[in-house]
């Protein structure tokens, strides 16, 4: 007998990722009068259900992994193995497209020229290598966007990003992330999910946070682009500092001091902490300072200094972003 739930995504097949240790020990189809059992209803997450039948059943070679495709009478057929030895981590579908990822040189009797990544095309039955310049080490975990047409890949490799990298199936080519990717020894990264309104991933794994250019570690070195200031870490000093013209700038309440009461002041300095280059809150007072640019901004930190003028200096706060949808905070 067989059920498939009528709300379940249309598929010509549904796939299975398999790696085996060892043979299965198939059993006999065991002996029920099932007119004795009445009327029986099932319950559970399952795609199809069928009797178990010895003569049909798909044998596996413990060596390799293995794609298979569930039909829709309920039976496993192999769509393909890998080089012995290979292994599938994970797989998603774009379209009609389904990709899958691991450790392996190839798949089926297609030699891949991008290894350890693949698509399998149902319609043709094709397994096809994406591009020549991929991942250059073992993949872990797949995210499909399908908005975008794009495919997530994290694992342990250096190249096209680290650790990340990304797959345009429309442009047939793979390019960093636009965080540049993640770094510290040996990082790696095991799981990639969206949230559920599916603006946002999250990345889990093993691995530090890199936001200087081409995935880079940050150095002792002041941006000259920034005056230094005392105090300033690695991360702060590298960054790169965002055009301003035009935005709204309001901060109340200033000090009643005229050399120390512009607030435009609070962005890059024209020189050292002190008269006509720093601004300060009015004496005993908590300010709100506001900063409206009125367009999107692209920024990989923000960075607050505080002032070292005798006997004044901001001892707690808070930075709020305000967008048309979203209000985060620190």
């Amino acid at each position: 007998m067989h059920s498939q739930s009528s709300s379940s995504i249309r598929w010509p097949s549904t796939f299975f990722l398999a790696t085996l240790l060892a043979n299965p020990a198939f059993a006999s189809l065991p002996m029920v009068d099932f007119s004795r059992m009445g009327q029986v209803g099932l319950a559970g997450a399952f795609a199809g259900l069928s009797l178990f039948n010895n003569t049909t059943a798909v044998t596996f070679d413990p060596s390799v992994s293995s794609l298979l495709a569930r039909t829709g009478d309920g039976a496993l057929t192999t769509l393909g193995t890998t080089n012995a030895g290979g292994s599938i981590q994970s797989g998603c579908a774009i379209n009609d497209i389904f990709y899958f990822a691991g450790s392996f040189s190839s798949i089926g009797n297609t030699s891949m020229s991008a290894s350890n990544i693949a698509s399998y095309t149902p319609s043709s039955g094709v397994f096809t290598a994406l591009g020549s310049n991929g991942p250059n080490g073992p993949i872990y975990s797949l995210y499909c966007d399908v908005s975008t047409s794009q495919l997530w890949v994290g694992g342990y490799f250096t190249s096209p990003g680290s650790s990340v990298a990304i797959w345009d199936t429309k442009s047939n080519s793979w390019s960093a992330p636009p965080f540049k990717g993640f770094i510290g020894d040996g990082g790696e990264v095991f799981s990639i999910t969206s949230n559920a309104s599916e603006n946002s991933l999250f990345f889990t794994g093993s691995f530090l946070t890199s936001f200087a250019a081409n995935a880079t570690a940050l150095n002792n070195t002041n941006n000259p682009n920034i005056p230094y200031s005392p105090g300033a870490t690695p991360f702060s000093s590298s960054l790169v500092p965002v055009p301003l013209e035009g935005a709204e700038i309001l901060g109340q309440p200033s000090s009643s001091d005229p050399q120390f009461s512009n607030i435009s002041n609070i962005l890059c300095p024209a020189g050292p902490d002190g008269p006509d280059n720093t601004w300060l809150a009015a004496n005993g007072n908590g300010a709100v300072i506001t900063i409206r640019d009125f367009s999107s901004i692209n920024a990989y930190g923000v960075r607050l200094g505080n002032t070292f003028q005798s006997g004044f200096g901001t001892t707690t706060f808070r930075y709020v972003l305000f967008s048309t949808d979203n209000e985060d905070s620190l």
